[in-house]
């Protein structure tokens, strides 16, 4: 099954500096300004990466301004690696915003983006000054979706920081798609209509009248009013992410949309701006509660967090103050202990105590998140893989290998295997990954030529179907342990030239390949294990058949305190871990391969390709 109706196209990441051609005023209530410039091209980085040619193909892609920081002389910006960007995260002037591409010209080499003018934002103070002939750097877009493939009609809402991707997205509307738009904006004068209405689009505009945006519930009253037409229903939804919140919930739970029905993102999110004297804006004391909820999220407050996301606290709480006594009624938890639970949350300002009880803050209202409370329930696979981890990891530092056994009774990869529950959630999350790799993957020159694939590891189902789908020719055997073999097919169906057998990465098959496609494998094996895997590998290919290598490869200078921090767990857990590039090379070699050829695939991920000596 999908993870989205949208697929998804990935491609590298880049980052340019561009030229202001034009500056204008769509209406009262949005700027646009127009970038261009040399760089639109491919060319090479002053360090020497390639940058590829400026693309953007969806609706709603978006990329990261650069803005100067107003403590800085000049911008502070990421510079190009392989298929990557390295961002100087340690300078405390880096300054970005998110914004959805407006229009992309390739002919006139021109790229639109609008801004909504309200507020002091670093973004929105900038388009309010910025003048033709300066210069901006640009990073992104890294993907772009197509209009929803299969569904039957689209429903479409958003405030005024989505109608950028709204407006885009009714201009290349596919012909006779059946759609219904809602569009909140400030005041009347803010409409923007000369926006086509495709045939089949009813387009309703929705006004504030002077309420302040972020405080309204007139997209989800106008969304819950709407006609309910037949057939499989898209719902897009962006806009203030709080708002969002009873949106994504009613159409999950009253309309009963399966995730791959619904896309609900949130674009900025209501808060405190601090303005010093002067007017400017002050970026110390404007706080981000996305950044602070994340740094809260690390271990006392991170486990206490992830306890109120598993007894589903947010949920209790919904949208008025709460008792001790009802909010333990409604999670099935005792009161002393959820009392206890709520004086600590108040204190870290995830909760705040009112005459009426206890409610989420601004802050913990990231609880209501649908997949915050998802990757935090302990009862699901991140924490458990997280848990399993880090309860491990001494013993794994000590002697080179984790305890998981001890703490849970069976080693980490027996566990989510033996789990039906946890092998669901795995092999789901897996294939959801897949969607920004497999596709590229597939696509890769290595595979040109060959007919029969075996793919093992991380995904394979996924891998399988890529190929499959991406080369008539071709046949993809998936190999994996019997229980997972169910879950994959379960998940992916059936497909006349995608077969499935039992076995592992450390034994060879019966019967020669043309290749063996080893995805996210070798991470997951201490260093003995993965160059055997290599091994039987290039012994279960034909003569001159392909070994070839799919996953992350660890960058010392573009890895960060999260890629670290998984490889800790991974090593507690498996005894594998992350690999440098040399740490790869020595496992081919390890293994009696030569040195394989190396590729970039999508966000910096690494393909190696080694022959086979038969």
């Amino acid at each position: 099954m999908a993870r989205s109706l949208r697929p998804l196209d990935v491609y590298p990441i880049t980052v340019r500096t561009l030229d202001v051609l034009r500056v204008a005023d769509v209406t009262p209530g949005m700027r646009r300004v127009t970038l261009g410039g040399a760089e639109l091209a491919a060319h090479t980085a002053a360090n020497g990466y390639p940058v590829a040619a400026f693309r953007s193909d969806g609706f709603d892609d978006e990329g990261k301004l650069i803005l100067q920081h107003p403590d800085a002389e000049v911008p502070v910006a990421p510079t190009q690696a392989d298929g990557v960007l390295n961002w100087p995260r340690d300078n405390p002037h880096l300054l970005f915003r998110t914004y959805t591409i407006r229009r992309w010209d390739p002919a006139a080499g021109e790229v639109d983006l609008d801004f909504v003018k309200h507020g002091v934002g670093p973004a929105t103070s900038w388009a309010y000054s910025v003048q033709p002939g300066e210069r901006v750097t640009w990073a992104g877009p890294k993907s772009s979706a197509p209009h929803p493939v299969g569904a039957d009609w689209t429903l479409v809402a958003g405030d005024e920081t989505a109608l950028p991707a709204i407006g885009r997205w009714l201009e290349e509307w596919p012909e006779g798609a059946r759609g219904q738009v809602f569009i909140e904006v400030a005041e009347a004068s803010h409409r923007q209509l000369d926006l086509p209405v495709p045939d089949g689009v009813e387009i309703t505009w929705l006004t504030r009248d002077g309420a302040e945006p972020g405080t309204t519930t007139l997209l989800f009253d106008a969304i819950r009013a709407a006609h309910w037409w037949e057939g499989t229903v898209f719902a897009w939804v962006a806009g203030e992410t709080l708002t969002l919140t009873p949106i994504r919930r009613w159409l999950r739970n009253e309309k009963g949309l399966p995730k791959e029905q619904v896309e609900v993102t949130g674009y900025w999110r209501r808060q405190e701006v601090v303005v010093d004297e002067s007017g400017a804006l002050d970026l110390d004391a404007t706080e981000d509660d996305g950044e602070a909820f994340h740094e809260l999220s690390e271990l006392a407050p991170g486990f206490v967090l992830r306890v109120a996301a598993t007894i589903g606290l947010a949920g209790a709480l919904g949208d008025q103050a709460r008792t001790v006594v009802e909010v333990a009624e409604a999670t099935d938890t005792a009161p002393a202990g959820v009392e206890k639970l709520l004086r600590y949350l108040t204190a870290i300002r995830i909760t705040e105590q009112t005459d009426g009880g206890y409610r989420l803050t601004s802050l913990g209202r990231s609880l209501e998140n649908d997949y915050v409370s998802e990757a935090l329930s302990l009862t699901g696979l991140y924490a458990q893989r997280e848990l399993g981890g880090l309860l491990s990891l001494l013993a794994a530092v000590r002697t080179g290998r984790g305890d998981h056994d001890r703490w849970f009774g069976a080693e980490w990869a027996d566990r989510t295997v033996s789990d039906a529950t946890l092998l669901t959630a795995r092999v789901e999350e897996e294939a959801g990954i897949a969607e920004y790799e497999a596709g590229a993957v597939a696509a890769a020159p290595v595979f040109d030529g060959l007919s029969t694939v075996v793919v093992v590891g991380r995904a394979p189902g996924a891998f399988a179907e890529a190929l499959v789908t991406a080369r008539e020719d071709v046949q993809a055997l998936v190999v994996a342990a019997p229980s997972e073999l169910d879950a994959l097919r379960a998940l992916h169906g059936e497909h006349a030239r995608v077969s499935h057998t039992p076995g592992t990465l450390l034994s060879r098959l019966p019967e020669p390949v043309d290749a063996v496609l080893l995805v996210g494998a070798l991470s997951s094996l201490p260093d003995a294990d993965a160059a055997h895997a290599l091994r039987e590998a290039a012994a279960s290919v034909q003569p001159g058949g392909r070994v070839l290598v799919f996953g992350e490869v660890l960058d010392p200078v573009l890895a960060d305190e999260h890629e670290y921090e998984d490889d800790l767990i991974e090593f507690a857990l498996t005894g594998g871990g992350a690999r440098t590039h040399d740490e790869h090379l020595a496992l081919f070699a390890a293994a009696g391969l030569g040195e394989p050829a190396r590729s970039t695939i999508g966000w910096g991920n690494t393909l190696y390709a080694a022959t086979a000596i038969g």
